[in-house]
């Protein structure tokens, strides 16, 4: 019996890998399918990750403001291949894999493991073709993995006992979010219902000190990772850096912007619209949950608590973009009703559903439209040619728009793009590379470089893509007189 279990545990894992290399192979912009991946955010991390892969140290030596380990990601992407996302691709397929993997292991408690790979394949492709996936590569997409253990721990620990977790399980929910804080600590929210769950079941069932020790246990495992990045930065002269550029300058420079109820509203009526398929599984299963008698109250109550931790935290605390929502994309997979699971169980119903999931991300992936393009059509690779080999490039305006990547060219100055924070040290230094006339070429967007700045002169433009897939994005080059 064990080895039979372990055996289905392989075919699980195995089918989830497929299905997830598949579906980001049509539907994320860092497959080979596809030339490059346009967004800037994905340019951004993967730059940072080349720079550490030569030996830089982020915060220090090149200023990004997302968390540590998903800049350890892309270093290991980066010594995957450096003139590509392909190492990003690689990376995505394991995470995503993961995160099907996890989600079969918890909806196994429902249907059967034929019905739960069909499910995971559809529900999948239902995430990756959502507007929230964007191009692929985000912090959102890093974290789900993590998130889905720690939604899977709920069903497995809450639902065989009325109290609260096994320490054990708690100190890896723990971990899960101490790995997800060194991504983007703005995706907590999921863990915070989960805590609040746990401290409720754990005062009913002993009081106050049972209440502390689960606290004790789930800080220890958050605080792992951590301190552990914590001893990294302290070793290379660089724990304030970091201190200043994670959570300083995200806490209280990232975004000034005063949001009004009805900016929530438009940005949920967004979410929804964007990524109906999956919002309407998440619903249509957290209902179902719900109203399951045959679950326990704790597991109800506890996915209740996070669904509506996470919902909150994505938007209600700060500024909305569009691939924010993905962070709930975990929720979808929690209610696949019995009925439709004997259902799915079928053979015949089964690969239909696969089939299904197929054609979603072939035909209905936002990105389609640059899949296929040939990499020699793009402005990138068009401005690259003017850039000599072993020149020094800087990126002014803007996020990094790939040229970086095209040229082959690692920043030599900390700030290596305007970044979305209001950091007065950053504009400043940009300015003053500029202003001395330190890097060989300046890339701006949108606009062309102030005249001020005399000591350069414009050798090229180009028509990139902008944040809409329009190409409309105009990119000035410029090279030092």
């Amino acid at each position: 019996m064990q080895r039979m279990a372990r055996r289905e545990k392989v075919k699980i894992g195995l089918f989830c890998l497929a299905a997830s290399a598949v579906l980001l192979l049509l539907c994320s912009q860092c497959s080979p399918l596809y030339p490059i991946n346009v967004w800037g955010d994905a340019n951004c991390l993967l730059t940072v990750g080349r720079v550490m892969k030569a030996g830089g140290v982020v915060y220090r030596d090149i200023y990004e403001q997302k968390g540590p380990t998903l800049y350890l990601l892309h270093m290991i992407a980066a010594c995957i291949t450096e003139r590509s996302f392909l190492g990003v691709y690689v990376l995505e397929v394991l995470s995503f894999a993961a995160m099907l993997y996890l989600a079969c292991r918890m909806m196994l408690r429902r249907v059967s493991a034929r019905a739960a790979c069909a499910l995971a394949a559809l529900l999948g492709a239902c995430v990756l073709i959502g507007g929230a996936f964007s191009r692929g590569d985000s912090a959102e997409e890093f974290c789900l993995p993590y998130l889905m253990a720690a939604l899977a721990l709920v069903f497995e620990e809450y639902g065989q006992r009325p109290g609260p977790m096994r320490k054990r399980a708690l100190l890896t929910c723990g971990l899960m979010a101490g790995m997800v804080a060194t991504i983007k600590f703005t995706i907590l929210g999921l863990f915070v219902g989960l805590c609040i769950a746990e401290g409720v079941l754990a005062l009913r069932a002993g009081g106050i000190r049972r209440a502390l020790e689960s606290a004790g246990v789930f800080l220890a495992g958050m605080l792992l990772p951590v301190l552990l990045w914590c001893a990294y930065f302290a070793a290379h002269g660089a724990l304030g850096d970091a201190c200043t550029a994670y959570i300083h300058n995200n806490v209280f420079l990232y975004s000034d912007e005063t949001r009004t109820a009805m900016d929530v509203l438009h940005d949920i009526w967004d979410a929804v619209r964007d990524n109906v398929l999956w919002v309407l599984a998440a619903v249509g299963g957290l209902l179902a949950l719900l109203t399951d008698r045959r679950e326990t109250l704790s597991v109800r109550l506890a996915v209740l608590c996070m669904a509506a931790c996470a919902f909150a935290a994505v938007f209600f605390l700060g500024r909305t973009w569009p691939y924010s929502p993905l962070a709930l994309a975990v929720f979808a997979f929690v209610g696949p009703g019995r009925r439709l699971g004997r259902l799915l169980d079928r053979r015949a119903a089964g690969a239909a559903a696969c089939a299904l999931a197929l054609a979603f991300a072939l035909l209905l992936s936002p990105n389609a439209y640059l899949r296929g393009e040939d990499r020699e059509n793009l402005a990138q690779t068009r401005l690259a040619r003017f850039v000599h080999e072993g020149a020094t490039l800087l990126q002014y305006s803007h996020l990094d728009d790939g040229l970086y990547l095209t040229t082959g060219t690692l920043p030599q100055q900390k700030y290596f793009v305007r970044l979305n924070v209001h950091f007065e040290e950053m504009i400043a230094e940009l300015d003053r590379y500029v202003a001395e006339a330190i890097p060989d070429y300046v890339l701006t967007a949108w606009e062309p470089l102030d005249a001020k700045f005399d000591r350069y002169q414009l050798i090229a433009t180009d028509a990139g893509y902008d944040d809409r897939d329009r190409i409309n994005k105009m990119l000035y080059l410029y090279r030092r007189k």
